[in-house]
């Protein structure tokens, strides 16, 4: 495969492993119950956290192969100095919380939205959406990190191109292409996963 080939295929199957549990997330929270909000949410959640859990160390657990092919085709030596340990990436939120304090989230909303007036009914699909964007956001940045770890376990590759992924805005558009060192971050838009293409330095040579 050519390197945008590796590419896609990595980010199209991170992409169905957040969709799986969007689409479980949808499911349970179809079965909160609108009486007991908090109470029905907590024994729900424990479900989806178990299939959230799977999923970001699925996600993670790609990273290593995807460096050794992705370097390999741009004929540089994918030598690993370490491996990823997928199951550290998994069970914790990506801003360091306890994952099921964040999956608890949906409901505070709801529930304020309720306090504030809105409708059960309104305010219950709020807190489903805000559900689906933390599923498929905590599966992606499993992913990512695991992507950054490997790639800092090779010294051959010392930095990251950025992809497009789907539609994407004129800004990121703007962006499509460019190169960051490997400790470079940048902003994207929620629900979208980071694409990250390693790249060897000059020379295909070290850091």
């Amino acid at each position: 495969m050519s390197l945008a080939e590796v590419a896609e295929e990595h980010a199209a199957v991170r992409r169905r492993y957040a969709r799986i549990v969007a689409d479980e997330a949808v499911r349970l929270w179809g079965q909160v119950d609108a009486a007991n909000i908090a109470g029905s949410w907590r024994v729900l959640l424990l479900r989806l956290l178990v299939v959230l859990t799977g999923a970001q160390q699925a996600a993670a657990g790609r990273a290593d192969a995807y460096l050794d092919e992705v370097l390999d085709v741009q004929g540089v030596d994918p030598t690993a100095v370490a491996r990823v340990d997928p199951a550290a990436l998994a069970g914790v939120a990506s801003d360091g919380r306890d994952l099921a304090d964040l999956l608890y989230q949906p409901v505070i909303s709801t529930l304020v939205g309720i306090r504030s007036g809105m409708a059960v009914g309104q305010a219950l699909a709020g807190g489903g959406a805000s559900l689906d964007m933390i599923t498929r956001t905590q599966v992606a940045d499993a992913g990512r990190v695991a992507d950054q770890v490997a790639m800092v376990a090779r010294p051959q590759a010392t930095g990251y191109v950025r992809m497009l992924v789907g539609r994407s805005c004129s800004r990121c558009a703007i962006l499509a292409g460019r190169r960051y060192g490997w400790s470079a971050g940048f902003q994207r838009h929620p629900r979208l996963p980071v694409r990250l293409r390693a790249h060897p330095g000059p020379g295909g040579h070290g850091r």
